[in-house]
């Protein structure tokens, strides 16, 4: 099928030598004198790409380009542009356009930039029904996974989404607190409502209680007009606070009242403000333990603890590792304008082997700085972060020739393989045992037990390595 394309310009003379290379080369043309047109028309039509002058009669090239992206967001445009008004094209960048030319230019120029912007627009549309795809199966409103530990949070928030039970979200930074709130608000009765974020860490206790109850005028200094808080935004809807854990114990009982009566004051209010809201909290702390040090109120934990929702770590999900790449790749290389369309098996052995820390968020941030250095349609492991490669399980680091054998010790051969695995990641982190823990993922008393039991220290090494 025949791209269709939309020129517009006021210059008889360039609009139909456009109109002619473009019919040669195969395209559906329609060429148009004034912006005015160029609208009515895509109103009734659907255009592939649209290449028009910055200077316009009655409504410019950026103007223009600002009601195409209105009507027709999926159209990539093509700015031309005089010589010297290279700022036109800046802004015509910053406004959405896919690419600009500058006149004079030639017209195998332009045609090398329209066959870009065509194909970059079919990946855009290939890469959005992937990801669809990916969520239709695998999905739960931008959460994915298939592992059995994501399929049973998907059963909760299903169970407990139409239902304005207090909901407690526990895990590790970056495992999607904030996506597993929002997935239950826009699922349940309340979706159409509005749905108020706050993060608790940081703030003081000044600032968190006008954040979460709104002030009075005059309530304090600087308190220049009253100010609603975000429970008084959140009514008919939901409010989800983050690091629920980090709110000072006086604040605590505050928050029991508004979880139990569903009322509060605004600070340096007298009158009581009823509210109706659903809340959803998330911590990254272990709250039980928290109230055996006396660092959280136990009757709030109580108040809290109603339905909880365990987010587990991708190091234990790992089998998710692939969708989650999958779904990364698409979106980056859509934003960055670079058809990346695969993924090469070292590089996600790489991303499958390494331990995440920061979870989600930090494989997700390794996806886009793959795209941003990838040359090729495929990511590679050099195009992986270097923190990545470097903790990359060693392949190679020793062989076992089983073909010129007729058997061998267990034991011994696994103790040898042990041994040269703890040498390597000594020589790797110089003897640091909270990384080789890390690296080689056994605990530390583990560590410790086995550097004794091999004899590994740095002075043994350096007496091995001068043998």
């Amino acid at each position: 099928m025949k791209s269709k394309i939309l020129i517009v310009d006021d210059e008889k003379l360039m609009r139909v030598s456009l109109e002619d290379k473009l019919i040669k080369e195969g395209y559906a043309v329609t060429s148009l004198s004034n912006a005015m047109e160029g609208l009515r028309v895509l109103q009734s039509e659907n255009f592939d790409a649209v290449i028009t002058d910055v200077r316009l009669p009655k409504m410019d090239g950026i103007e223009f380009l600002r009601e195409i992206k209105k009507t027709s967001p999926d159209t990539v445009v093509i700015i031309m542009t005089a010589y010297g008004s290279i700022e036109n094209a800046v802004i015509a960048m910053k406004e959405g356009a896919y690419d600009y030319v500058t006149k004079p230019f030639s017209l195998e120029e332009l045609m090398i930039k329209l066959q870009k912007a065509l194909k970059h627009k079919d990946v855009v549309a290939e890469n959005l029904l992937l990801k669809q795809q990916i969520l239709s199966q695998y999905g739960h409103h931008n959460m994915i996974g298939k592992s059995a530990a994501m399929k049973y949070v998907f059963e909760i928030i299903n169970a407990v989404s139409h239902r304005d039970t207090t909901v407690l979200i526990q895990g590790e930074s970056g495992t999607g607190k904030e996506l597993t709130a929002g997935a239950i608000h826009y699922t349940s009765n309340r979706k159409d409502g509005p749905f108020i974020k706050l993060s608790c860490a940081a703030l003081n206790k000044e600032i968190l209680e006008s954040e979460l109850f709104g002030h009075e005028k005059g309530a304090f200094t600087g308190a220049v007009k009253m100010r609603r808080g975000r429970f008084e935004l959140a009514d008919g809807g939901t409010i989800f606070l983050d690091d629920v854990d980090d709110i000072p114990l006086e604040m605590q009982v505050k928050l029991l009242r508004v979880l139990q009566e569903r009322e509060f004051e605004r600070v340096g209010g007298e009158d009581a403000l009823s509210v109706n809201v659903r809340v959803i909290c998330a911590t990254k702390k272990d709250l039980k333990k928290l109230v055996q040090e006396g660092g959280f109120r136990e009757d709030l934990y109580y108040r809290l603890h109603v339905v909880i929702i365990h987010l587990p770590p991708l190091r234990e999900r790992r089998e998710d590792i692939p969708l989650l790449v999958n779904y990364f790749m698409k979106k980056y290389a859509s934003q960055q304008r670079f058809a990346v369309h695969s993924i090469s098996q070292e590089a996600l052995h790489v991303l499958s082997e390494y331990h995440w820390p920061g979870n989600i968020r930090e494989l997700e941030n390794a996806i886009e700085h793959a795209i941003a250095f990838c040359t090729t349609d495929m990511i590679m492991p050099k195009d992986l972060p270097e923190n990545l490669r470097e903790e990359a399980t060693p392949s190679g680091l020793f062989s076992i020739e089983l073909s010129t054998i007729d058997s061998l010790d267990l034991q011994e051969t696994l103790s040898e393989a042990e041994r040269k695995l703890l040498v390597w990641a000594y020589q790797k982190t110089s003897g640091n045992q909270v990384r080789m823990s890390e690296i080689l993922r056994i605990p530390r008393t583990t560590l410790q037990n086995k550097l004794v039991k091999y004899n590994i220290s740095k002075t043994n090494i350096r007496a091995t390595e001068q043998a």
